[in-house]
């Protein structure tokens, strides 16, 4: 053997026996490292191992600079809510369409399609981002300081904690006639609690550690009916994995979707019954008809993504054939 292929030979076997460089995913998680979306992070990184895949997991409490490092190219892949990452792909962002999935079953149901169905994975992938995995947080449902909110037409004057990133809150507060108040998850606690707003949103999970019992006291109340299903979601760039990673790892999420379901119920088991309130049968429709006129007035603003929209349509009219928008299929 020629000294020139013994070279050639001794720095591809020193090459093979270097470890592969570790992809980073940036990992929002309010409690950090102690967090439960950072252990279940953790956790697929381990079993992604398995796979080949050499994964390092970066905790963030602040959700916008998991993001926009991201965006800059400091980490390989984020987690992070589905509105905040609506930027990238509005297709998987829009499962937190408002009043689109009203039930954590129709959730369940739409998050297995897209972990099995080859045509929502071709729909997941978009401008070198692809979302490989989803985490409920929780339904998010309306906090109101005077529980007797609780019609459409009572939202009117009323001055709601407004996530300034969300397309869809405010399109909302506008259509009811109330007065957005500017926040973000850092804030939305504080302004509730003080009095500054008479309305957040946000879900079970947040109760908590935000102390939104303060904020509720003794004459507030949470309206039970979901304004929205709330995600994190595992968006990555493919070219830093391996092929066939996203099914992989979709298919892994969707596994442990139930987890995370079972965590949010959990949470919301921990709030005293009291501060529930029923939206009347008489409102229901109307609440109905807002959310769908939200929903439509966003796709056309090109903040939802149709084809989502469609879907969740059908697993509502599936679920339930009697809703009026069955018939019309405006969505």
């Amino acid at each position: 053997m020629s000294r020139f292929i013994q070279t050639c030979l001794a720095a591809t076997l020193a090459l093979a026996a270097l470890p592969a460089q570790a992809a980073t995913i940036c990992t929002y998680d309010p409690a950090g490292k102690s967090g439960e979306y950072y252990q279940l992070l953790s956790e697929f990184a381990l079993e992604a191992s398995a796979w080949g895949e050499t994964i390092e997991i970066k905790a963030y409490t602040d959700e916008e600079t998991a993001s926009k490092d991201y965006e800059a190219g400091t980490c390989d892949g984020v987690v992070a809510t589905g509105v905040r990452l609506q930027r990238f792909n509005r297709f998987p962002s829009t499962i937190e369409a408002m009043g689109a999935l009203p039930s954590y079953d129709l959730l369940a149901k739409l998050v297995h399609t897209l972990a099995t169905s080859d045509g929502a994975a071709k729909k997941l992938t978009h401008d070198g981002n692809e979302t490989v995995g989803f985490i409920s947080v929780g339904a998010a449902y309306l906090f109101v300081r005077d529980r007797s909110i609780d019609s459409v037409p009572k939202l009117a004057g009323k001055r709601i904690a407004t996530m300034d990133y969300d397309k869809a809150a405010p399109a909302m507060v506008e259509r009811v006639g109330a007065i957005i108040v500017p926040a973000d998850l850092g804030t939305i606690g504080p302004k509730f609690n003080n009095g500054a707003v008479d309305i957040c949103y946000v879900s079970a999970p947040a109760y908590e550690p935000f102390e939104l019992h303060r904020g509720l006291a003794d004459k507030g109340g949470i309206l039970r009916s979901p304004l929205a299903q709330a995600t994190l979601q595992v968006m990555v760039r493919p070219s830093k994995f391996s092929e066939g990673f996203g099914k992989k790892a979709r298919t892994w999420f969707d596994g442990k979707f139930a987890q995370s379901i079972a965590a949010a119920k959990k949470a919301e088991g921990t709030i005293p019954a009291k501060y529930w309130v029923d939206i009347p049968a008489s409102e229901a429709g109307n609440w109905d008809e807002m959310f769908r006129e939200v929903r439509i007035h966003l796709r056309d603003d090109g903040a939802y993504d149709g084809s989502m929209l469609k879907v969740m349509r059908q697993l509502r009219c599936k679920a339930d054939a009697a809703r009026a928008e069955c018939a019309e299929q405006k969505e």
